[in-house]
């Protein structure tokens, strides 16, 4: 079965969407889910399309509504894990796909993009020669095909002269060879480059990759593309935009891995445990920051390690909006440099008697976590003292004794049964006796206790769910403090719609509002039918609306509404046409009334020459046709049929030839002289 990755950037824009255009975009990634590579490649709703004059052969667009596309990378080679990369209008679809290139990096093995055609117009018109001018003249070009840098992006390289003029390509070239590019011009050797990025990427077997395995690259790019597995998560994911990497500068200023360009404060901010923290100042920018380093002169190899690992994961979430970054470190891993973050929830916990901003704290937390649970690492500290206030938005800090993913752990004797690790009150039981082997529901556990601090104002106890004695919290912190971890919540989105289920007032079905404005529509009311036409577009996947209540509603004082906005109505033509029966078996007189009811739009539309609406109302009801043989609607369709003319007959003809059942049904007119001749050949040629 096909696999579907959304490349991460997807979400940040998908919130900016209209409505009718972010339910195409579910119900095309939905269809990921249930078809096969075959019936994908067939399915006359996505329409899976290859793009003219694209430098990218694999690059494909997909039907999102009648005025949108999705740009799809797909798979040649073949494996069956398609990319979704980007949804825009119809033309800047096919002209965005048209300009990239993706490819395998060759020494990280991720997948990569570049904007081939601006990079072009951006070259210096001097020869690429490496003169003492040019920045990377000092590197070879075996060492940097070893760094990953490729012929694509070598034949730019070579021409740059300086910084500045390497910040102009930064945003063209693919994210991994940008970094590699910007390490090298801030003075690190290739070898420091090679340990601190190279390695640190590329996947452990990597022996074992083939050159050019698309699947095996998208799945090494975890950072910046997410795996949809199944309808609930893809609903989450869709609803709640949970990874927006953004392209940024190496760090928030230069970053040099030397103890030397920061200034601390004498005292620390924060002490206690392995390390503390300071108030410091980058001397080059006079840029205040907070530094964390090891309290011991000559640490344990154990303390390196945590520190290791703490640095680790914050560059892996670089980007995120809501993980505290990582802007500089030691190579030795005893110290690094995080933003400045003036305050902790700890000191702000009266604002959490408000739920917006408790709820607003919960879900910044949530989704990083669910990042991270998703490749395997469970945080095992979340306390007050770790949530920060950086820039207006909370952070996650403190990922020194997180637990890696399975098979990477580097020293299970750190985690031996016996060892605890965490925060009394906030740890999970579990972690008192087998830290090495808890999963994600450890961390909601500590999310509960959370909660519970926040709304009680009282400190945890160990292994004592912090409840609060009523309010809206009170459940949700009770499912989340279970002591047995299968009693909990599992995951992040569990917890997240246990979340909504206390805190959302219930919103009426779709029907009942369908209903209360079938009534202001009976009454006279101006609004209704606008709103009801409204409310069809944007339940698109609600065949209770459609075929129990739309179906019944008659169509004179809804065509205007419907007319207005010809590619509104064409999704709830197609709707219509593809819920019928999807909820239940369909009824032959079910099936007589939808096919007359697309009919009729069909008609309206043909009088008003829009002839996209025309063909997908002809489609749907000439596809129901087909498999059901009805009579009755066959005759409406012969008269109304048998007087087309012009670029109306000709869309009908059309479609009746893409439905040759229906078209075998009205073979009767392929002798009228007064039909259409196209039409009259469409039904002949059987």
């Amino acid at each position: 079965m096909p696999q579907l990755a959304v490349a991460n950037t997807l979400w940040a824009e998908y919130e900016q969407l209209d409505k009718p255009v972010r339910a195409g975009v579910r119900k095309a990634m939905a269809k990921f889910q249930t078809l096969t590579t075959v019936e994908l490649r067939s399915d006359k709703g996505l329409q899976l399309t290859v793009v003219s004059k694209a430098r990218d052969p694999r690059i494909r667009t997909i039907r999102i509504t009648a005025f949108w596309r999705g740009v799809i990378l797909a798979p040649d080679d073949g494996s069956e894990t398609y990319l979704l990369l980007k949804v825009l209008p119809h033309d800047e679809a096919t002209v965005w796909a048209s300009k990239r290139i993706y490819s395998v990096n060759a020494a990280t093995h991720r997948l990569e993009v570049r904007d081939v055609a601006a990079i072009e117009q951006l070259k210096s018109a001097q020869p690429a020669t490496a003169l003492p001018s040019r920045l990377f003249a000092r590197f070879s070009d075996r060492t940097l095909y070893e760094l990953g840098i490729d012929d694509l992006t070598l034949e730019a390289v070579r021409t740059v002269t300086d910084r500045a003029q390497l910040a102009a390509f930064g945003p063209l070239l693919p994210e991994d060879q940008f970094e590699v590019l910007q390490y090298l011009a801030e003075g690190f050797s290739a070898e420091e480059v090679f340990r601190d990025l190279v390695t640190a990427r590329r996947p452990a077997a990597s022996d074992a990759f083939a050159d050019g395995d698309l699947a095996s690259a998208i799945a090494n790019t975890r950072s910046r593309i997410t795996f949809v597995a199944g309808s609930a998560e893809l609903e989450e994911i869709a609803g709640k935009p949970l990874v927006m990497p953004q392209r940024g500068e190496l760090t928030g200023h230069t970053a040099r891995g030397e103890r030397k360009d920061y200034r601390c404060e004498r005292l620390p901010l924060v002490g206690g445990g392995q390390a503390d923290v300071f108030k410091a100042t980058h001397k080059p920018t006079g840029q205040v920051v907070a530094l964390k380093k090891l309290r011991d002169r000559h640490p344990s190899p154990r303390q390196v390690a945590r520190m290791r690992r703490e640095i680790e994961f914050g560059r892996r979430l670089h980007g995120h909006p809501h993980a505290m970054p990582v802007l500089d470190f030691d190579p030795k891993n005893t110290w690094f440099v995080m933003p400045y973050a003036p305050a902790t929830a700890e000191q702000c916990r009266d604002r959490f008697a408000d739920i917006p901003t408790l709820r607003s704290l919960l879900e910044a937390l949530c989704s990083v976590l669910a990042v991270a649970h998703r490749e395997g690492w469970v945080h095992r500290d979340i306390k007050p003292a770790n949530i920060l206030l950086l820039n207006d938005r909370w952070v996650l800090a403190d990922w020194g004794i997180a637990k890696r993913p399975s098979g990477q752990t580097t020293d299970a004797q750190r985690t031996r049964v016996g060892v605890f690790l965490g925060s009394d009150g906030f740890a999970a039981p579990e972690l008192y006796n087998d830290a090495h082997g808890v999963g994600p529901t450890a961390d909601i556990y500590s999310l509960g206790q959370f909660i519970g601090w926040a709304v009680t104002g009282e400190a945890p106890l160990v292994n004592v769910p912090l409840i609060p004695k009523s309010g809206p919290w009170r459940t949700v912190v009770r499912e989340a403090t279970q002591m047995d971890p299968a009693r909990r919540p599992a995951t992040i989105s569990d917890l997240l719609d246990i979340v909504s289920q206390e805190l959302d007032e219930p919103q009426d079905p779709p029907l009942l509002i369908g209903e209360y404005l079938r009534g202001e529509l009976a009454g006279g009311s101006p609004e209704a039918a606008e709103q009801l036409v409204a409310l069809a577009a944007a339940k698109n996947d609600d065949a209770a609306l459609y075929c129990d209540l739309l179906i019944n509603i008659p169509l004179d004082p809804l065509m205007p509404a419907l007319l207005s906005d010809p590619g509104r109505a064409i999704e709830i033509a197609r709707s219509m046409a593809e819920l019928l029966g999807s909820h239940r078996p369909p009824e032959r007189g079910e099936v007589d009334a939808v096919i007359m009811w697309l009919i009729a739009i069909a008609k309206s539309a043909a009088d008003e020459g829009e002839l996209e609406l025309l063909e997908t109302c002809c489609s749907g009801a000439f596809e129901w046709d087909s498999s059901w043989d009805q009579w009755s609607p066959q005759a409406t369709i012969s008269t109304w049929i048998s007087t087309l003319s012009g670029d109306a007959a000709s869309a009908v003809a059309a479609m009746l030839r893409q439905h040759p059942g229906c078209a075998a049904h009205l073979q009767h007119l392929a002798q009228d002289i007064r039909v259409d001749h196209r039409i009259r050949k469409a039904v002949s040629s059987l």
